[in-house]
């Protein structure tokens, strides 16, 4: 297990130094107020496109370990991973529930600039249904610690 830590240790040193060794290549490009033709060479340069390579490794690799971690919890664990399995879910049906009622705001309604004037009805919606999710989880969240010290109180 000791070799494991110092293994998982030098995988990560190394991946956030090559990180940082491809953001730095970002550091390089063009600024907003070159020329177009600059900034064009620039994004589709190798510099670039390693950036966009590593995060994109570094994405997949991340989703592959959240995947195989959720899997063998499944076999270690099942009930407990059941459980949190039927935590998702529901937070799947109550996002998809509050999105198809959608959301009566506009941009002008939420007071967006003029930059914003193109975000579309059904981003709003998303949106608006995902910032409800969050909170009535947090919501949920903390009814549960306050519930679970009182109910633990009278148990007592």
């Amino acid at each position: 297990m000791k070799d494991f830590t110092k293994y998982m240790n030098i995988l990560k040193v190394t991946l956030a130094v090559i990180g940082i060794g491809v953001c730095l290549f970002l550091f390089g490009g063009p600024n907003n107020t070159a020329e177009l033709s600059e900034i064009e060479t620039f994004r589709d340069g190798a510099k670039m496109n390693a950036a966009t390579y590593y995060t994109i490794f570094i994405l997949i690799a991340c989703v592959a370990l959240v995947l195989i971690f959720f899997i063998a919890q499944l076999i270690s664990n099942p009930k407990k991973t059941l459980m949190s399995i039927v935590g998702i879910v529901a937070a799947l049906v109550l996002y998809v529930v509050l999105y198809s009622v959608g959301s009566n705001d506009t941009v002008t309604s939420l007071g967006l600039s003029s930059d914003f004037a193109d975000v579309s009805s059904s981003t709003i919606s998303a949106t608006t249904a995902g910032l409800y999710v969050v909170f009535i989880g947090l919501g949920v969240a903390i009814l549960a610690i306050l519930g679970g010290r009182l109910l633990g109180k009278v148990i007592k």
